[in-house]
C-alpha cells in the first residue's frame, strides 16, 4: 500500500494549479453521468427550483459548473454536481442520495476530483443508525461489504489512502469507504475508482430494492437525524473555501446549501 495522502485539498489544488487534467477531468465527468443516469432510471426524480440559479456556474473559459439538487416519492434529497477548472489543475464532483424516511438504508455518496495532479476517488454509505449501538444494522450493511473492501485495498498497493486532517471529516466516513488517491496522471486509479463507484452504486441499489419499511412511528426521527447528517457534513467540509475563493462567499454559502437541502421547495420523502 502506498503512503497515505494527509494534506487538504486546498493544499493539493495549490500544489497543481498549473497542470493541466483535461483528459481526467473527462474521464470522471463522463463516469458521472453514467452513474447518475443509473440513478435517475431508477427513481421518480424531480429537480428543487432552489438550485435553479446553481444550473450554469461560472463560464467554461475557466472556472464552471452545476449543482442540481433532486427530490422524489423514494429519495428525499440527491445531489448531482461539480465544478472544474481542468486547464488549471482542479475538478470536483459528487453524487450523494438520501433516502426517504420510509427505510433506513444507508445515503449513498461518490466523489471525483483531480486536485492537482492526482487523481482521487471516494464512495461510501453514510449510516442513517448509530453503527455502535445497532449491530444487525452494522452487519447488515457494512460487514457485509468488508471482505471486498479489504480485497480493493490488498489488490491495489498504488493507491494511497486519502487521511483528512481534519477530525470531524474522518469521523464522517464510514468503515467501508473507498477514499483513495492515486500516482500523478495515473490512469489506473482513475479505472479503479470509476470501477468502485459503480459498484457502491449497484450494491446500493439492491438495497433500496430489499429494503423493508421503517415503522410509521419511527420515521420522524430517522428523517431529522438524516438531516442533521447532511447539514453537518456540507457544512463542515473543509473544501468549502475552495468554492469561497472560485466563487465568492455568497454563492458559496447558496451552493453549500443546495448539498443539504436548506432551502428547498419539495416536500420530504416517506414522512
Amino acid at each position: 500500500m502506498a503512503d497515505e495522502t494527509m494534506i487538504t485539498a486546498v493544499q493539493m489544488v495549490e500544489n497543481g494549479k498549473d497542470a493541466d487534467i483535461t483528459w481526467m477531468y473527462d474521464e470522471f465527468r463522463n463516469a458521472l453521468a453514467d452513474i447518475w443516469a443509473k440513478i435517475n432510471d431508477r427513481f421518480e426524480l424531480t429537480r428543487d427550483p432552489s438550485t435553479d440559479r446553481f444550473q450554469e456556474i461560472g463560464h467554461e473559459s475557466g472556472i464552471h459548473g452545476r449543482t442540481s439538487a433532486f427530490a422524489g416519492p423514494e429519495i428525499d434529497w440527491a445531489v448531482y454536481s461539480w465544478i472544474a477548472n481542468p486547464t488549471a489543475g482542479f475538478t470536483n464532483m459528487h453524487i450523494t442520495v438520501h433516502p426517504g424516511a420510509q427505510v433506513d438504508v444507508p445515503s449513498f455518496g461518490l466523489a471525483f476530483a483531480a486536485f492537482g495532479v492526482n487523481p482521487w476517488g471516494f464512495a461510501d454509505y453514510t449510516p442513517r443508525r448509530e453503527l455502535l449501538v445497532n449491530p444487525d444494522y452494522s452487519r447488515k450493511y457494512y460487514e457485509s461489504v468488508n471482505e471486498r473492501w479489504m480485497q480493493v485495498r490488498r489488490e491495489n498497493p498504488d493507491l494511497a489512502w486519502f487521511t483528512s486532517p481534519t477530525s470531524f471529516i474522518r469521523a464522517s466516513v464510514s468503515p467501508i469507504a473507498f477514499l483513495y488517491s492515486g500516482p500523478p496522471f495515473d490512469r489506473r486509479t482513475i479505472e479503479i475508482c470509476v470501477q468502485q463507484a459503480h459498484e457502491y452504486c449497484d450494491r446500493w441499489l439492491q438495497w433500496m430494492d430489499e429494503a423493508e419499511p421503517v415503522p410509521t412511528d419511527e420515521r420522524a426521527a430517522l428523517h431529522a437525524h438524516t438531516v442533521d447528517i447532511r447539514r453537518s457534513i456540507a457544512d463542515e467540509d473543509p473544501a468549502n473555501v475552495i468554492a469561497e475563493r472560485l466563487f465568492g462567499e455568497e454563492q458559496a454559502s447558496g451552493m453549500v446549501r443546495a448539498l443539504w437541502g436548506g432551502d428547498r421547495k419539495l416536500p420530504y420523502a416517506g414522512i
